[in-house]
């Protein structure tokens, strides 16, 4: 039997053994993913489809009908939170870092997980309660800044790749927002088969140009879920896709996994004091955006915990630094989401049971879900 099939079973069991024991206390299984890999690191590395499936279905979260949800004060907090990424350039300028290297930098410290957070938001039941609504508003934010950020950075070969990824980046959008639509009727009689098949090769595909071009290939795989959201088809996408990403994205994190001893082998003293500093930072910064959003004391402080987790973008910046020869931000990357995710799943697990002794009095026109009795 060949080798590589060998190590997809064994490699598949690990993960299965992983998620069985994270269910139980509710924790996200991307970290215990991450720690296997540790594990296995002689493990031939494994495909990243996963991370394409992944931006894909981050994609599906920006149709038309999702951005118009986001209220003022999602736009309020989500710009007090995006001021992480302007003082993460600044610090890494600081460094010594070049400009690219320095954005790099400030986007890994700076954006959040939206699979981790929104997972454990859906499986602590915590969507109704007003600070989730709140988090899941600036994950949108967050994701739509990074967006551009990975646009930018993600050329290889100059202003010329540069101007192609904006150029790319505008054609697609406008695909979503004029084409897409009229779509829709063609899309609906098609078989699930088939849309499985058609939506993976028009996302690999749109990941093949960017890369061709010299842009990031998860920009394209992003842009990809955009144009999907704007057929009006999300529900049935994401029903189609979801097993499909779950068991990509679990390969994909066991080999960042995997990659981590090596790459942490030679870790920089300064890429420990900036995973540090990435997580104090954020904190005011996130309570300030739930102050914004109007949110009470207790339930901006819940707030800012939600969105501690780093993940799939932190990494995608880290492989883009690393392929650019800047192994600085990369450490930092994984280094921040192998800390910052089991260190925010406790956070998000037990805030609220941490903070309900808290007796703050909120101020005058905080949200009124500060206000209601805590379970």
């Amino acid at each position: 039997m060949p080798s590589a099939v060998l190590d997809f079973a064994f490699a598949a069991a690990l993960l299965a053994l992983g998620a069985a024991l994270v269910h139980r206390w509710r924790f996200p299984p991307l970290p215990a993913y991450l720690l296997i890999g540790l594990v296995v690191e002689a493990l031939e590395p494994l495909p990243s489809m996963g991370l394409l499936l992944l931006l894909f279905s981050v994609g599906l979260e920006f149709g038309p009908d999702r951005l118009r949800e986001l209220s003022g004060r999602v736009v309020r907090a989500g710009a007090w939170d995006a001021l992480a990424l302007p003082l993460g350039t600044l610090v890494g300028l600081l460094l010594g870092l070049d400009l690219k290297a320095a954005v790099m930098l400030g986007g890994v410290l700076y954006i959040s997980s939206s699979a981790v957070i929104a997972k454990l938001v859906i499986d602590l039941r915590r969507a109704a309660e007003p600070e989730s609504e709140v988090v899941l508003g600036v994950l949108v934010f967050e994701d739509l800044v990074i967006a551009v950020v990975l646009a930018l950075v993600g050329s290889q070969s100059g202003p010329v790749a540069l101007a192609w990824s904006v150029g790319l980046v505008a054609l697609y959008l406008l695909l979503g927002r004029f084409l897409a639509p009229r779509l829709v009727d063609f899309m609906e009689e098609l078989s699930d088969e088939l849309m499985l098949l058609l939506g993976t090769a028009f996302t690999v595909g749109t990941a093949v140009l960017f890369h061709e071009v010299g842009a990031s290939e998860g920009v394209g795989a992003f842009l990809s879920g955009v144009i999907a959201a704007g057929m009006g088809l999300r529900e049935r996408i994401e029903n189609l896709f979801g097993p499909v990403r779950d068991l990509a994205v679990a390969f994909f994190f066991l080999t960042v996994g995997a990659q981590a001893l090596g790459l942490l082998a030679g870790l920089e003293p300064r890429a420990v004091g900036l995973v540090a500093l990435a997580l104090l930072y954020k904190l005011p910064l996130d309570a300030l955006a739930g102050r914004a959003a109007g949110l009470g004391p207790r339930r901006r402080l819940l707030a800012a915990f939600y969105l501690v987790p780093r993940g799939e973008f932190n990494l995608v910046l880290g492989a883009l630094a690393l392929q650019q020869g800047y192994p600085l931000v990369s450490q930092v990357a994984v280094l921040l989401v192998l800390v910052s995710v089991p260190l925010g799943a406790v956070l998000i697990r037990f805030g609220p049971a941490w903070t309900r002794g808290l007796r703050l009095k909120p101020k005058p026109g905080a949200h009124e879900g500060e206000q209601r009795p805590e379970r």
